[in-house]
């Protein structure tokens, strides 16, 4: 064999390990990532099995800087879907209390789905009358009534 088939043969050789061993190496990391992916929707697959389903009512609220809309919502107990528009140029979340004579409870918070003007929250409701209020915005308050 020639000294040029020599070199050209082990040029050929060593491309070949290399692509082997790179191709392994990015092929190990994308199995690892499906692997997580499929852990993380089984995990999330348990939790929607473990929460509570059934009729939902939605109520949407929409957030402004001089406060909220509409002023008063109703809705009956059980399953409530609370989402919220936000117009006031970002806010730290909508916050949920029920009232209960001269003492509130907080019993959610909706917050903006991240680099979005929305955001939703399933919250339960026992009959009652519930203040939201802007996080950042005390004043900004709008009255949310559950009916039995």
């Amino acid at each position: 064999m020639s000294r040029n088939k020599k070199t050209i043969l082990s040029a050929v050789i060593v491309l070949f390990l290399i692509t082997v061993v790179l191709g392994a190496r990015i092929r190990k990391p994308l199995a690892t990532k499906r692997t997580e992916a499929a852990t993380t929707t089984s995990r999330q697959s348990a939790a929607l099995a473990t929460t509570k389903h059934g009729p939902v009512q939605v109520v949407r609220f929409t957030l402004y800087d001089a406060g909220i809309y509409p002023r008063q919502a109703r809705v009956e107990k059980g399953l409530v879907a609370v989402t919220i528009e936000d117009f006031s140029g970002g806010t730290s979340g909508l916050v949920v209390q029920r009232l209960n004579g001269n003492t509130r409870q907080s019993v959610g918070t909706v917050q903006r789905i991240q680099n979005h003007w929305r955001g939703r929250e399933e919250i339960q409701l026992e009959p009652g009358s519930y203040e939201l209020f802007m996080a950042d915005r005390p004043n900004n308050r709008a009255q949310l009534v559950a009916e039995p």
